[in-house]
């Protein structure tokens, strides 16, 4: 009787080891999913970023802003039009 409690005991000690290696599997398996779907968001929000970045170029550029400053009537300023504020420097340094 005693034998077949100790087989018993070994059987289901190895019974819960092998399914506690089959859950930490699939938790492995799982996690790497999680990895590669974030990654995949990542290589997506970076395109995303490179693309906004080309168009606030394009949009930034000297030959197309000229025009639009020259019909809404602006003017490249003359020296004596010019003022220089000093910035305090503890407003300068920010929080």
């Amino acid at each position: 009787m005693r034998f077949f409690v100790l087989a018993l005991a070994t059987v289901a000690a190895l019974v819960l080891c092998a399914i506690r290696v089959v859950e930490e599997r699939n938790q492995s398996v799982a996690l790497a999913y999680s990895i590669a779907a974030e990654t995949r968001t990542q290589r997506t929000l970076e395109e995303e970023l490179r693309q906004l970045r080309i168009d606030r170029a394009a949009l930034l550029d000297p030959t197309r802003l000229t025009p639009i400053a020259k019909r809404n009537g602006l003017i490249v300023p003359t020296p004596d039009q010019v003022v220089v504020v000093d910035v305090m420097p503890e407003v300068a340094d920010g929080p």
